[in-house]
């Protein structure tokens, strides 16, 4: 067998200053370009120095010693579920077109979670938390900026960056009601506050609108699709089943179609089924689903414009993005 071989130490200031025959001072200036001017003589022995050594610096303890980081946080309550991985998705990408990295937390839906992870990332002076919170409790306890997307909390008056989640659900319905649905039931998560509470009452304000009734037509199921086909089977298997399904997430209207399928239900024959999302799986999957579509690219840029305005001016911006209906082949209605 051949020796195992040692892992190198990561190369220091100290190392480059040794190398080239200079104070750690020096190499210093070289590297952040001041605050002292350095002769093109030593600056060139620095730099071949750094690059006979493969000195990298280390940009968080550089970012720390200034009092902020390259880095930012995102907290999402489940990267699992397809919205969520996408939106992080979005959001990674456009911090590193702007020179940052993002750290991931999930919260599963856990508000001392949230907050926990809200600590280490300030702990780590991150330049701001982009928090999807599940939590009722808005205050900041310290000076790293959260800006809240897709949901924030009613106590909380900070930025934020959400969607017109109730506008876009009432557009979803009201399209229904104008092909001649009138048995529409909404399958929404565990409670009503948050976007799905918005879109839930989005529906409920169509219905009433159409003077139609909504008693027994509202059903609390778990946002994880495989939880909630267990609870949409006994919906559909109910003696008298639903016309159709408003799903408040595209992970209840997929889980929906899942329970369809397995009842011998074809979709949109026997069931209308309706989204809220647009995650890739329903837009482009063999069968297209009919859901509101959220621009998660824009959200991405405005949420760091946001933080942005926060951190230059103390600008607390509140944006709402508008969804758009897409309406694929599960309703029935073109």
């Amino acid at each position: 067998m051949g020796s195992v071989s040692t892992p190198t130490r990561r190369p220091t200031l100290a190392d480059v200053a040794s190398l080239a025959g200079i104070s750690t001072a020096v190499v210093s200036y070289v590297i952040n370009d001041g605050p002292r001017t350095v002769s093109p003589a030593t600056k060139a022995k620095v730099e071949s120095a750094i690059a006979t050594l493969g000195y990298r610096r280390n940009p968080l303890a550089s970012a720390l010693s200034a009092g902020r980081s390259n880095l930012v946080g995102l907290l999402v309550p489940d990267s699992s579920n397809a919205f969520f991985s996408e939106l992080s998705r979005h959001l990674e990408a456009e911090g590193r077109r702007r020179g940052l990295l993002t750290l991931l937390g999930n919260t599963a839906y856990k508000r001392e979670t949230e907050v926990d992870y809200e600590n280490a990332f300030s702990d780590l002076r991150a330049r701001g938390i982009f928090v999807t919170s599940v939590g009722q409790g808005g205050a900041d306890a310290d000076d790293c900026p959260r800006i809240y997307l897709h949901s924030a909390p009613l106590e909380s008056e900070g930025p934020r960056v959400l969607f017109d989640d109730a506008g876009g659900a009432f557009e979803a319905v009201r399209h229904l009601l104008e092909h001649g649905y009138t048995d529409i039931h909404c399958l929404t998560g565990p409670n009503d506050v948050g976007p799905s509470g918005r879109r839930e009452l989005g529906w409920l304000q169509a219905m009433q609108e159409a003077g139609l009734p909504t008693d027994d037509r509202l059903h609390r199921v778990s946002y994880d699709r495989f939880d909630a086909e267990s609870a949409v089977l006994s919906i559909l298997g109910a003696e008298h089943p639903p016309r159709v399904i408003f799903a408040t997430t595209d992970e209840q209207a997929l889980a929906t179609m899942r329970a369809a399928a397995v009842l011998g239900l074809r979709v949109p024959e026997d069931l209308a089924v309706v989204g809220f999302d647009g995650i890739r799986e329903t837009l482009r999957g063999s069968i297209r689903m009919t859901t509101v579509a959220l621009p998660l690219q824009q959200l991405a840029v405005a949420a760091y414009e946001t933080l942005d305005a926060w951190l230059e001016h103390g600008d607390a911006q509140h944006h709402m993005l508008p969804g758009t209906l897409v309406v694929g082949d599960t309703c029935g209605a073109h």
